[in-house]
């Protein structure tokens, strides 16, 4: 039988994982329920990396679908070209994913760059998972300082400073559209990659 505090908390990760902005880190509500319900451990952060993961892959899914149409052709041609260079060069891509991975760090700037650069969600995503599941393990077991209430970690992030990066993020995602993508890689890449 499945512990319905486990379904609830798939939902909320999930849900947290799909709004692109303002919600606190899956690894802090992650830490929250286990040192909070006394969850085990190895059921929670399995299902904080796979709803996190399949949340992320929504997002971007939402931004190729909702937000990309909406891009000017040239803009999109640039982020197109970012995901040619991730589909073509997984021995660099991959392994700068699954790093990424490893660290508390938000992951919706880069599934909202995959989606409007048409990048191989999937490829990303197994990056994520296994990077996720190790670093929730880590993170999940050493948090000591946690909030009593669920609605301070919401709250917590609706600060000054999390407001303004959050805001720079999502003024990079933004600016990487306007950078002619082929010109940079084929000066910094000797072969000829589009």
């Amino acid at each position: 039988m499945i512990d319905p505090l486990l379904i609830y908390l798939a939902i909320l990760i999930f849900g947290i994982n799909v709004i692109p902005a303002f919600m606190p880190p899956t690894w802090v509500v992650l830490a929250f329920f286990y040192a909070t319900f006394r969850l085990p451990l190895f059921p929670t952060v399995v299902t904080g990396a796979v709803a996190a993961t399949s949340g992320r892959i929504v997002l971007a899914y939402i931004a190729r679908y909702h937000f990309r149409p909406l891009l000017p052709k040239e803009t999109r041609e640039n982020y197109n070209i970012i995901g040619k260079f991730f589909h073509t060069h997984h021995h660099i891509t991959l392994p700068l994913l699954l790093l990424y991975a490893f660290f508390p760090l938000p992951s919706n700037q880069v599934y909202i760059i995959a989606g409007l650069a048409n990048a191989d969600i999937k490829i990303i995503a197994i990056s994520f998972l296994f990077g996720r599941l190790i670093s929730y393990t880590f993170w999940v077991t050493t948090a000591h300082h946690f909030s009593r209430r669920l609605s301070d970690l919401f709250g917590s992030y609706l600060t000054g400073g999390a407001i303004i990066g959050e805001l720079v993020g999502f003024a990079v995602i933004f600016a990487l559209g306007f950078v002619n993508w082929r010109k940079v890689f084929r000066r910094f890449f000797s072969e000829k990659i589009f």
